[in-house]
């Protein structure tokens, strides 16, 4: 065990100094969150309030006068002349916002107190443009309902025999775990495996290109012993990585001012030392099997750019599950529990939101030890080969 600190604090010291490994592992992740936060809160914000401000340009096709009387000028700019085709065509050139069109039978329709059919068009990629164009609508709509009201002498609650009443009775946490719970995993998981590929790349290919490996073989140390220092060094840093994103996410709620009061709420309640507790349980042996996986992949290159071209298509393997985990329907069972990656993120969304069951939570951190154990004895056994450390 003393030889094992021995090499630890050996690679530590070494890959600390490596100001590439702390740029990913330590400045980058403490700072990404609350940038990503800051970043799309204030763009959401500007643009949200540039589209709710904006005079929409818009062209009707047969409207009645008293549609075109109830527009707001100081909200909408009427464009004349213009017809079906040539309506569509400016719309799809983004010199017109919508365009509404009314049946030729429409004043017949609204004699005889019947529906017609009123057609709008516009742009999906405009922000905003369908929903204010439903509100102009239903306005209107409620208008001619009014007047039909009055005529028939009867009241709306003749016509609106049931008042239908909503009661979400998901707890705080739930609802938290639905809408941010999906993020946290993947941002944790990236940036863990970000973390632990740098100083794999340095202490296992790195030594190779400097051959100051065979100088480390030659100590009275097993190469089990300074396989196990490497692989340790390797994980802390991933896991040093993971660390990092929560103290910025912790960071990003107590600094950060124009974060919605909601989203403040929610990531406050998530920082607490149980969540930090159950996740490190998940993270540290991730964070070895990581280590495990890319050290015995990368022992074989020759040479930093190789090495670098070997682990790289994993990094997108490890997105793959994680991003799975944001999909709605896919929920920890006895099935995801198994899955690598895709597991972590699950139990995660389960722990922000309060229902993760203990079954699950142990059988997860169990079969990530095993992964631990079993991607540390594959390298260990490509790392006995002289042919790939030398």
């Amino acid at each position: 065990m003393k030889t094992i600190l021995t090499v630890f604090k050996k690679e530590l010291i070494d890959t600390l100094r490596d100001r590439r490994t702390l740029l990913t592992a330590i400045l980058m992740p403490a700072i990404f969150i609350p940038v990503l936060l800051y970043g799309m809160t204030k763009l959401t914000s500007i643009i949200m309030e540039k589209e709710e401000n904006k005079k929409l340009k818009i062209a009707m096709l047969d409207a009645p006068a008293e549609f075109i009387s109830k527009l707001d000028t100081a909200k909408f700019e009427l464009v004349s002349g213009m017809t079906l085709e040539s309506g569509r065509d400016q719309i799809l050139a983004d010199s017109l916002d919508a365009m509404v069109g009314f049946p030729s039978n429409y004043v017949s329709k609204m004699a005889e107190m019947k529906t017609s059919k009123v057609n709008v068009w516009f742009k999906s990629t405009n922000l905003l443009v369908k929903d204010r164009m439903t509100e102009l609508i239903d306005d209107f709509e409620n208008d001619i309902l009014d007047q039909r009201i009055a005529a028939l002498e009867i009241t709306k609650d003749a016509i609106y025999p049931i008042d239908l009443l909503r009661f979400n009775i998901a707890s705080p946490k739930e609802q938290i775990g639905q809408t941010v719970g999906g993020f946290l995993p993947y941002i944790f998981i990236i940036f863990c495996f970000m973390g632990c590929m740098y100083p794999a790349l340095d202490l296992i290919t790195g030594e190779k290109e400097r051959g100051t490996i065979e100088t480390l073989l030659t100590v009275p140390a097993s190469k089990f012993n300074i396989l196990l220092g490497k692989v340790f060094t390797i994980a802390l840093v991933g896991l040093s990585a993971a660390v990092m994103t929560i103290i910025g996410l912790f960071l990003a709620t107590k600094f950060l001012p124009d974060l919605p009061e909601d989203i403040l709420e929610s990531l406050s309640a998530i920082v607490g030392w149980k969540f930090i507790a159950m996740l490190f349980a998940m993270l540290i042996p991730m964070a070895i099997f990581f280590a495990g996986v890319i050290s015995a992949m990368i022992v074989r290159a020759k040479s930093f750019k190789e090495a670098q071209s070997i682990v790289t298509p994993v990094s997108f393997i490890v997105i793959v599950p994680a991003l799975v985990a944001v999909l709605p329907g896919i929920e920890l069972n006895w099935t995801t529990v198994m899955i690598p990656i895709l597991n972590v993120a699950l139990a995660t969304k389960e722990i922000v939101a309060g229902t993760i069951q203990p079954a699950y939570y142990i059988v997860v951190v169990v079969s990530l030890i095993i992964l631990a154990l079993i991607s540390v004895a594959i390298s260990y056994r490509q790392f006995s080969k002289e042919s790939m450390i030398l």
